[in-house]
């Protein structure tokens, strides 16, 4: 199966939706709009692409869920993000806040043998820095 080409800003929807679903919450398009900042068409164009790619799908008037694709993706992503700032936070000494801020600029980029290595320098920890399960 071909691999699933995403942008930044579509990764980090699939990572906020994600975020909700460990709620067990469904974010509608104007609580996407909030959190990012946009339009709610701006949100709307987001997740018809997301949907386009078979990530996520409409799931009531302005809701989306992730598709079981979308679901391991995101999940991909977010543990990237979780082992990086919890790494950049121990290691490197940053504070929580910048850590969380410098992962999510890499997060969608690393790959999953480093995440593997930093988490394994980690002690293999079961959560990171937010207390968020890896």
């Amino acid at each position: 199966m071909p691999k699933t080409i995403i942008n930044m800003v579509e990764a980090r929807y699939l990572a906020e939706i994600y975020r909700y679903l460990e709620r067990s919450e469904k974010p509608t398009t104007g609580t996407l709009a909030n959190i990012f900042k946009v339009k709610p068409a701006s949100a709307v164009d987001v997740l018809n692409r997301l949907s386009s790619k078979q990530l996520v799908r409409k799931a009531g008037w302005g809701k989306f869920v992730l598709t079981p694709k979308g679901v391991e993706l995101a999940s991909s992503i977010i543990r990237n993000h979780r082992v990086l700032e919890t790494y950049f936070h121990r290691e490197l000494e940053i504070p929580p806040d910048v850590a969380c801020a410098e992962a999510a600029k890499i997060d969608l980029l690393v790959g999953r043998t480093v995440v593997d290595r930093l988490w394994a320098r980690l002690d293999n920890p079961t959560k990171c820095i937010h207390g968020w399960p890896m």
